[in-house]
């Protein structure tokens, strides 16, 4: 048998180099480091469970839910709860009268057992009418004339309501002078006692209602408020 030669086995070396040269080695794999303490490099983490529910059975329990559809508001009934009902008040009128006043004073007694007592007065004032004529300020118009209608300066209306022992006024209104010019008054005395009601005026027309709630052991018929003409 023949032995290889020299060149032979030279050349076999070199190939088997050139083949284990293009073999890398596969580096290890890198397994996450975990922060626990005591826990070495290369420990796998293992997957965390679901986080653990909460519910305390002394404020929360599990139900049904609603069925859906159109929801519905159910007010509780307290049947405990006594019902009360209000009635309306029953007034009816005591004195009720329309007065021209001329420089002229009005006055009445009444006592209020069951207030309130309330007192709506209805005022027609005096209107004056006046022609202004203007001069033309040009010699080739014509004057102007012009009609005024306002309240009669010397119009004026109060009431005042007087405690009938001591004479103190513990309600009073009117019409012009330091009161407003407004054509509708009311007065509400809710304190039960004797009063002296007085009504003075001048150049005014005044239709006083007055009216107390009714007994409820009487047939009355009900007192509606005063209508003042707009």
């Amino acid at each position: 048998m023949k032995m290889p030669g020299l060149f032979h086995v030279m050349a076999l070396f070199l190939a088997i180099g050139i083949l284990c040269s293009g073999c890398i080695t596969p580096p290890k794999e890198q397994l996450p480091e975990t922060s626990s303490p005591g826990v070495g490099q290369g420990t796998a983490v293992p997957t965390p469970s679901p986080t653990q529910q909460i519910m305390d059975t002394r404020y929360v329990t599990q139900a049904t839910p609603f069925p859906t559809g159109t929801p519905t508001t159910t007010r509780p009934t307290y049947s405990s709860q006594p019902n009360f009902t209000v009635e309306p008040t029953v007034y009816k009128v005591i004195y009720l009268n329309t007065i021209d006043f001329k420089y002229s004073v009005s006055a009445y007694d009444t006592t209020v057992a069951n207030p309130p007592l309330i007192i709506e007065i209805c005022l027609i004032p005096k209107m004056v009418t006046r022609n202004i004529w203007y001069e033309s300020r040009y010699t080739t118009k014509e004057d102007v004339y012009t009609t005024q209608t306002y309240v009669s300066p010397a119009s004026y209306f109060e009431i005042r309501v007087r405690d009938k022992g001591s004479g103190e006024i513990v309600e009073k209104d009117g019409f012009g002078k330091t009161y407003s010019v407004d054509t509708k008054k009311v007065i509400q005395v809710r304190t039960s006692g004797e009063y002296l009601i007085e009504f003075s005026g001048n150049d005014i027309v005044a239709t006083v209602q007055m009216r107390v709630p009714a007994p409820l052991d009487g047939v009355v018929t009900p007192a509606g408020t005063l209508a003042c003409p707009s």
